[in-house]
């Protein structure tokens, strides 16, 4: 089932398992943004060896919006945030962290760039107009599936990821996870996690990558065969997304718009959600060898991408890349049922793919009663492991707030999304001194 090795160049597609030397660059550049953030916490640290630390956002919906946006912004306030060299999000994380990275210099202007997503969850006015325009683009293309309905119709700005490639470090380095929809349904662990960055977008177990403004173009044998335009965010987070909001407040004013002006948008439309078809895109790797590849992979002229939270909750394995060398994971969970679900699984990918992974002991009487704070941590290869529960007995009583936030529902209302804020805020504010610990002691380890 897997594909011989041949070699072959291709200057867009890079098969290797190191990292990109683009993000190299960055991430060394990001040192020195760490270094002060260190030293202005009164952390000791070695010259040689500066931590890197990734924080991880988990799936989970408005729910995930909100809480990755709290955490974040407490970390800023906590004078913690330069601490992080990666940022990783899975489904409702990543539309927080691309409504940030709108802004070149978000992590500068944290409480800004807060309420203005605060606006616009609370607010949710859109642009039929602009829907309508991007929507009849969009039905043009082979691919068009119910990613593009969706990015159209629930996500509201527009811009792309590419763009971010030649940014300083100001901000953390981001990177959004999916997975391919075929790998998952023949029961791969591995194979089918998918990672999006500023500079590439590709596989990660499989070592094979192309750059990320052609990324939807259409390859042959590693060459461009014919090159489209790169699709905005907005796209980007209907696969890594589309099960993480929900649109009733738009529904019934779009689909009565559409029934009026735009029957080939209806017509495509139902096509796909017979079909129910997401995440369309040419296959970069068609006819492309790659050594211990399944042969799908590269036999299939398109692939499917699809939400990675139907796999794994949080973006673990873009921060256990072992080329990343993260030495810190603090993940923020928003998961809807149980808090420590996320972890376990991580736990269980590692033992398949074989990285370094703290073993996970949960105290007794608190899988139903979690603490707002947890270190996972033994020997020296596997990094440590902070993960943070949104819902506990600490910042706000205990689980049985889940049923006031579910992942679906109408829209949160202001109070909510200000309720959910302040509990993701009051879980950082609590732990500061916990976190600095733990930071202390990759550092000196």
């Amino acid at each position: 089932p897997f594909a011989a090795f041949s070699l072959s160049l291709s200057e867009n597609v890079r098969l290797s398992k190191s990292l990109n030397p683009k993000e190299e660059e960055y991430v060394k550049g990001r040192q020195a943004v760490v270094e002060k953030c260190l030293k202005d916490n009164g952390i000791k640290y070695k010259q040689e060896h500066v931590p890197v630390i990734a924080v991880l956002g988990s799936g989970g919906g408005e729910r995930a919006v909100v809480g990755l946006l709290g955490s974040l912004a407490q970390m800023a306030e906590k004078k913690l945030l330069d601490s992080i060299t990666y940022l990783c999000g899975v489904s409702g994380s990543t539309w927080c962290m691309a409504s940030l990275y709108e802004d070149p210099c978000w992590s500068l202007k944290v409480p800004t760039n807060k309420d203005k997503l605060m606006e616009r969850l609370s607010d949710g006015e859109f642009n039929i107009s602009e829907m309508l325009d991007w929507l009849n683009e969009a039905v043009e293309d082979e691919n068009y599936s119910l990613t593009d309905f969706w990015a159209a119709t629930v996500v509201y700005h527009r811009h792309h990821l590419s763009e971010q490639k030649d940014r300083d470090t100001t901000n953390p380095y981001p990177i959004y996870t999916a997975i391919d929809k075929g790998m998952k349904e023949d029961h791969q662990k591995t194979y089918p996690w998918f990672e999006v960055s500023p500079h590439e977008a590709g596989y990660t177990h499989v070592g094979a990558y192309v750059t990320t403004s052609l990324f939807g173009s259409q390859f042959e044998e590693g060459i461009v065969k014919k090159q489209t335009e790169e699709k905005d965010m907005l796209y980007l987070q209907g696969p890594i997304c589309r099960l993480s909001l929900n649109y009733c407040r738009k529904t019934a004013t779009i689909l009565h718009f559409l029934l009026n002006t735009a029957a080939k948008i209806i017509t495509k439309t139902i096509v796909a959600l017979c079909s129910w078809t997401w995440g369309t895109k040419f296959n970069f790797l068609h006819n492309y060898s790659v050594e211990g590849s399944p042969v799908a992979l590269v036999s299939d002229e398109k692939r499917y991408l699809m939400d990675a939270g139907l796999l794994l909750n949080s973006p673990y394995v873009a921060a256990l890349r072992p080329e990343r060398k993260v030495d810190l994971i603090l993940s923020f969970d928003f998961s809807s049922d149980d808090p420590f679900q996320t972890i376990r699984q991580a736990a269980d990918y590692c033992k398949e793919a074989g990285v370094p992974f703290p073993t996970v002991v949960i105290p007794a009487g608190e899988e139903d009663k979690p603490k707002d704070f947890y270190v996972f941590k033994d020997g020296e290869k596997a990094p440590i492991v902070i993960h943070i529960p949104l819902f506990n007995t600490v910042s706000c009583g205990g689980l049985e707030w889940r049923n006031n936030y579910k992942t679906f529902q109408l829209p949160y209302d202001r109070k909510k999304i200000e309720e959910v804020l302040s509990i993701s805020s009051l879980n950082v504010k609590n732990n500061k001194q916990q976190i600095i610990a733990e930071i202390q002691a990759v550092c000196t380890d």
